[in-house]
């Protein structure tokens, strides 16, 4: 096989392999965002804390006498 026939042959294998790529990156495109970017809720952080906090004074005032 001469130099240019192998090279012939390796640039029509290229061209297949870069159409059936693209071709299913086609196809893949629309399946792939469905599964990977599923609906989902975000919220923001509220500046408000969810959990009131404990207040330390008051069960300090339980102890002492009076």
């Amino acid at each position: 096989m001469a130099l240019r026939d192998v090279l012939s042959l390796c640039g029509r294998v290229g061209l297949i392999v870069a159409a059936f790529a693209f071709v299913a990156g086609i196809v893949a495109g629309p399946i792939l965002e469905k599964i990977l970017y599923s609906q989902m809720t975000v919220t923001e952080r509220s500046t408000q804390p969810l959990l009131i906090p404990v207040n330390d004074s008051s069960e300090r005032q339980v102890g002492q006498p009076g």
